[in-house]
C-alpha cells in the first residue's frame, strides 16, 4: 500500500496548478464567509463551476485508481510468492468455529483446502462451485474477485479469504483446534460456573438478578447526571461550561495549571542527602536485603545448593544489580573490588535468576514497603495509576515491533505504581499489544498485599469495554481523556429529563437495558475468567473487538461500558478535584519511567536478549531495583520526619506531593564495591 501512495503521490505533483486554484477557494471562502458558494467559490477559479466538476471527478477517479492499484500490487505479490504456502498451512492447521455468523469464512476456507491441489494456472473457479462472497469478500474488492459474468478469480478470492480469516481469528470467533492462544474461547470460561454461580456473583460482589443490577446502575446515572448539571449551572465544577463550537456543543474544560514542587520537599530531600550523604545504589539494594530477605525467594533450579548461602546472597545482589542497571554481568565482574569473578556470577545467573523468582522478590519487597509505610505520611492509599514506556531491544527478538506512536523498534513495559510511587507489577507488551487488557491484567494479577479500588490510566487505557469490565470486577476505571470536550452522557431512559445547563451535551439515544438483561450471566462468566485467570485478559478482549458480525456477549457489554462511562464524564466533569486527582496519580507513573531512564542506563537502555524470557529477566530486575530505592527512601523520609521540627513543617500541599521516588542522594555510577558486613544507620530497628 505504501508503495502505490508514494506513486500516486509523485503522479498528482503533476497536476497544473491544482493547488493555486484550491488556495483561490479557500481565500475567497474566508473574505466572504457569509456569502453562498455560488456567489463566492464558484467565481474564484476560472471556469467556475466547471473547473470544479473536473476536480471532483479528478479526484473521485483518483481514489479508484488508488484501490485498483492497492488490489493489484497485493495480489500480485500473493501470488508470485505467499501462494506457495497456502496448502501447507491449510493443510497442517485444523479451523473450527462455534459462531454461525462466521459460517461463510469455514465453506471458504474449506473450498480452498478442496483447490489446494488444483494447479494455481487454472485460474478460475469451476461455475458448479458453491462461492461463499456475503461476508468474504469487502465490497471494495468485488470487481477484483468476480468479473462482469459472474466468474470468480482464484487468487483475489483466497486474499480475501485469507484477510476474513485473519480478522475472525482475531475475534476468536473462529479457533485452532490443539492450540492454546488461539484455542477454542469457550474453554477460557470456568468450568464450574453452572455449579458454583453463585459462589462466582458473590466474589464478584454482583446481584443474582439482572433487574437489580440495572436499576442500581440506573440509579448511579440519574445522580451522576443531575449532580453535573447541578454543578455546572451553580459553577461549582471549577469552571466548566458548555460552549459551541461550529455549531456543535462541548465541554470547555479549564486547565488545571502547573504545581510546582514544594519547597519543603526541596529542603526534605537535601536534609535525607545531608544525615545520610550520597548512597551507592548497590547499598540500596543491599540494605533492602538486609531489613527484608528478599534474595531468600531466589531458590536453585538444581537439585541441591553447595555453595553457602551468604556467598550466593552476594552474588545474587551484584547479579541483580548488573542486570537492573543494565551495566550486564562482565563489567560488574571486572568493575568492582568484591572478589567474585564472571563466571560465578554468570552460574549464580543461571541457577538462581529467574521470572518466578524475581517476581517472588519483588512481592516480598513491596509488601515490606507498604506494612511500613506510616499512614499519617502516605495514607491508606489503594489507588494504582498505569502507564507504558517503550524500551529499545533487539531486532532479533521475536517480541521486537515498530512502534507507530513512538517510532523505532522496541518493546512497551507496563507498569503499575500506587499514589506513593509503590510500583505492584509490571509487564512486558509488544508494541500493538492493547494498554486496555495491559491494565485489567495488572489490577487482577499483581500478587502484593495492595488493594486497589481506583485505576488511572492514559487516554489509550481505556474504552467501553475497559469500563464495563472494571464495573463487574469491582474497581473505578478513572482514565485522563483526551476528547473529554467531545464526550456525551447518556440518559438511562428515553424518558428521563435532561437538566437544562447539560441541553446538548446529553445523546438521545439511551442504553439497551433488555439486551444487558439477557447476556447478563455471560457478562459474569468472562467477568470471573478474568478473576480467576482461566483466560488472559488480551484474549478475552481479543473476542470483543469491533468489526465483523458483533458477538451478542459484546452488545451488551458495549451498552454496559456506555453507561459506567457516562457516569464517569459526568463526575469528570462536575469535579475539579477528580480531574487533578487524576492527573497527580498518572504524574507518579510518568516520574517512575524518568527513574527508568537514569537507573537502566547500561546499553544506552535497551533490553537484551533474543527471547522474551531474557527481556523479562531485566525488565524485573530493573522493577526490584527501583522498590529498593523506594523502600530505603521511605525510611530515610521517616526517620527524618519523626523530628517534631520537620512534622510542623508539613503543610497540605507537602504531604500531598510526598514521595519516597528521588534519587537526588543515590550515587548511580562509579566503582562497583559491596560489603556485607556494612549498615545504613537508618535510625529504625531492622
Amino acid at each position: 500500500m505504501r508503495k502505490v501512495e508514494r506513486a500516486i503521490e509523485a503522479e498528482a505533483k503533476k497536476v497544473h496548478r491544482k493547488t493555486e486554484k484550491l488556495f483561490s477557494i479557500a481565500e475567497a471562502s474566508l473574505r466572504r464567509p457569509e456569502g453562498t458558494v455560488r456567489q463566492v467559490v464558484f467565481p474564484a477559479v476560472p471556469g467556475g463551476e466547471a473547473t470544479l466538476k473536473a476536480l471532483v471527478a479528478e479526484a473521485k477517479a483518483d481514489a479508484k485508481t488508488f484501490k485498483a492499484q492497492v488490489r493489484t500490487v497485493l495480489t500480485s505479490s500473493y501470488s508470485s510468492y505467499y501462494r506457495r504456502m497456502l496448502p501447507k498451512l491449510l493443510a497442517a492447521i485444523e479451523f473450527k468455529c462455534n459462531n454461525t455468523a462466521y459460517r461463510p469464512v469455514m465453506d471458504a476456507v474449506d473450498l480452498l483446502q478442496h483447490y489446494a491441489d488444483v494447479p494455481n494456472s487454472t485460474r478460475h473457479y469451476d461455475a458448479s462451485e458453491n462461492v461463499p462472497i456475503e461476508g468474504v469478500v469487502p465490497d471494495g474488492w468485488l470487481e477484483a474477485v468476480v468479473d462482469e459474468n459472474g466468474v470468480i478469480e482464484r487468487a483475489s478470492y483466497e486474499l480475501c479469504v485469507i484477510v476474513s480469516l485473519k480478522d475472525a481469528l482475531r475475534r476468536r470467533e473462529i479457533y485452532v483446534a490443539g492450540a492454546r492462544r488461539w484455542r477454542n474461547p469457550e474453554e477460557d470460561l470456568p468450568a464450574d460456573f453452572e455449579d458454583n454461580r453463585d459462589v462466582h456473583y458473590e466474589d464478584l460482589r454482583q446481584p443474582l438478578d439482572a433487574t437489580v443490577f440495572i436499576e442500581t446502575l440506573k440509579g448511579a446515572m440519574r445522580a451522576a447526571m443531575a449532580a453535573c448539571g447541578e454543578a455546572v449551572a451553580r459553577n461549582r465544577s471549577g469552571g466548566t461550561k458548555v460552549k459551541t463550537h461550529r455549531g456543535e456543543p462541548r465541554w470547555q474544560i479549564p486547565d488545571l495549571g502547573k504545581v510546582t514542587v514544594p519547597e519543603n520537599l526541596r529542603a526534605l530531600h537535601t536534609e535525607v542527602a545531608a544525615r545520610w550523604g550520597i548512597i551507592d545504589l548497590l547499598d540500596f539494594l543491599e540494605e533492602s536485603d538486609f531489613v527484608t530477605d528478599f534474595t531468600d525467594a531466589f531458590t536453585t533450579v538444581a537439585t541441591r545448593e553447595a555453595t553457602p548461602r551468604e556467598v550466593i546472597r552476594k552474588r545474587l545482589l551484584l547479579v541483580l544489580y548488573a542486570l537492573g542497571t543494565n551495566v550486564g554481568i562482565k563489567r560488574v565482574a571486572d568493575g568492582g573490588r568484591h572478589g567474585e569473578s564472571e563466571a560465578a556470577l554468570r552460574a549464580t545467573r543461571h541457577l538462581f535468576v529467574n521470572r518466578d523468582n524475581l517476581r517472588k522478590a519483588i512481592a516480598t519487597l513491596v509488601n515490606a514497603t507498604l506494612r511500613m509505610r506510616d499512614p499519617l505520611w502516605w495514607g491508606n492509599g489503594t489507588a494504582c495509576a498505569s502507564d507504558s514506556k517503550k524500551f529499545g531491544s533487539w531486532s532479533s527478538n521475536l517480541m521486537t515491533e515498530y512502534h507507530a506512536r513512538y517510532g523505532g523498534p522496541g518493546v512497551m513495559i507496563y507498569w503499575h505504581v500506587d499514589r506513593k510511587s509503590v510500583c505492584v507489577y509490571s509487564q512486558l507488551r509488544s508494541c500493538n499489544a492493547s494498554e486496555v487488557a495491559a491494565m485489567m491484567e495488572g489490577v487482577l494479577r499483581h500478587c502484593t498485599d495492595a488493594t486497589i479500588d481506583r485505576q488511572y490510566t492514559d487516554s489509550h487505557g481505556q474504552s467501553v469495554v475497559g469500563f464495563a469490565f472494571s464495573y463487574l470486577l469491582g474497581f473505578r476505571l478513572l482514565p485522563r481523556m483526551k476528547r473529554i470536550a467531545h464526550q456525551k452522557l447518556v440518559k438511562a431512559d428515553a424518558d428521563d429529563l435532561v437538566p437544562s445547563s447539560l441541553t446538548g451535551m446529553v445523546s438521545d439515544k439511551p442504553i439497551d437495558w433488555k439486551i444487558i438483561t439477557q447476556q447478563y450471566d455471560q457478562m459474569v462468566k468472562y467477568a470471573t475468567a478474568l478473576r480467576l485467570g482461566t483466560a488472559e485478559a488480551e484474549q478475552v478482549l481479543r473476542r470483543f473487538t469491533r468489526g465483523g458480525p458483533k458477538h451478542p456477549t459484546y452488545k451488551a457489554i458495549e451498552e454496559l461500558g456506555k453507561a459506567v462511562k457516562s457516569i464517569f464524564v459526568a463526575e469528570y466533569v462536575a469535579s475539579q478535584e477528580l480531574r487533578r486527582e487524576i492527573h497527580e496519580g498518572l504524574q507518579v507513573v510518568e516520574n517512575w519511567n524518568s527513574a527508568n531512564t537514569d537507573l537502566f542506563y547500561g546499553s544506552a537502555g535497551t533490553l537484551p536478549g533474543s527471547d522474551k524470557e531474557h527481556q523479562e529477566v531485566s525488565m524485573l530486575s530493573l522493577h526490584l531495583l527501583q522498590s529498593a530505592l523506594v523502600f530505603i527512601n521511605t525510611l530515610l523520609v521517616q526517620s527524618v520526619l519523626k523530628d517534631p521540627a520537620w512534622q510542623q513543617r508539613m503543610t497540605d500541599a507537602d504531604r500531598r506531593g510526598l514521595s519516597p521516588l528521588f534519587w537526588s542522594n543515590a550515587n548511580l555510577y562509579g566503582r562497583i564495591d559491596i560489603d556485607m558486613d556494612r549498615r545504613l544507620d537508618l535510625g529504625l530497628a531492622a
